[in-house]
């Protein structure tokens, strides 16, 4: 199988091929995700399980990691209290306290009962503890001893959990939340995975793709990220690096300056997780 430059791998089953031709698939893959994917975990582990990289990085910063190993928990707690505070409820039969009518708090919820919340809130909690994606290459890394590094910038990822906590997680925010249309996670995910689709074949009909990485903070990031990518590129020579990041840092749309252009002439191969590679 012969790899062109930047090349898209558009199928599960062209990828799945990599199982059986790894030794023809480039030092450099770029898999590119939609962050709140409710199956995330699943495809993406699947998916390194089959294509074996010795070195991974992702896009999440020493900082942010330290940040939600350490408050990650009461973040939680904090949240559930401000939904029961902002939600028209019964207190007697609210599925998410426990207590006595004037000393009520947060249950410790299983995943399927975190997952009754409205769409906007599980957002919210996906921001608050670890993205699949650091789960599934934390887990794929322990299992095959592969060296896993958070490559993101920690000045940005530090500005914006300072300010997620002092905006997201008010009362007035959530209220706001609430107020809103629920369409549902796994609606919201697919939508972004449509347009992930569109921006990553470069349609020219849709030049709003692709261009959500176009702000400072967005290059400032790709900058850093690229960076670091080509000194693991230099340091592991024979070595095969997959990163993983959001989607529009793989794309190709037209006018986009991005993480995936930097590298470009690394000949990297782009994967996005838009598929259950779990299948066979």
């Amino acid at each position: 199988m012969k790899w062109s430059p930047g090349l898209y791998v558009k199928t599960r089953e062209a990828v799945l091929q990599s199982v059986y031709a790894t030794a023809f698939l480039p030092h450099l893959i770029l898999v590119g995700t939609v962050h709140h994917d409710p199956h995330g975990y699943d495809k993406l582990f699947s998916l390194l399980t089959a294509l074996r990289p010795d070195i991974i990085s992702i896009e999440l910063s020493p900082y942010g990691r330290g940040f939600r190993t350490r408050n990650s928990r009461k973040l939680v707690q904090r949240l559930l209290f401000l939904y029961h505070a902002a939600r028209p409820h019964n207190h007697l039969s609210d599925p998410f306290l426990s207590g006595d009518k004037d000393n009520r708090r947060p249950v410790h919820l299983t995943e399927d009962e975190l997952k009754m919340l409205p769409s906007l809130l599980q957002e919210l909690l996906a921001t608050i503890r670890f993205p699949f994606e650091y789960e599934a290459a934390r887990d794929y890394a322990e299992t095959c001893k592969a060296p896993l590094y958070c490559i993101d910038l920690s000045p940005v990822s530090r500005k914006r959990l300072r300010l997620f906590r002092e905006e997201a997680l008010t009362e007035a925010n959530i209220t706001m939340l609430l107020s809103l249309p629920d369409k549902g996670v796994q609606e919201s995910v697919n939508l972004c995975y449509k347009r992930a689709r569109a921006a990553w074949n470069e349609f020219p009909c849709d030049r709003r793709a692709g261009k959500e990485s176009t702000g400072a903070a967005a290059d400032e990031r790709d900058v850093h990220m690229s960076r670091r990518i080509i000194n693991l590129l230099q340091k592991h020579p024979g070595k095969r690096i997959l990163h993983l990041g959001g989607w529009e840092h793989c794309a190709g749309g037209r006018g986009t300056i991005n993480l995936y252009h930097m590298l470009r002439e690394f000949s990297p191969l782009r994967i996005l997780l838009d598929e259950d590679f779990s299948k066979t």
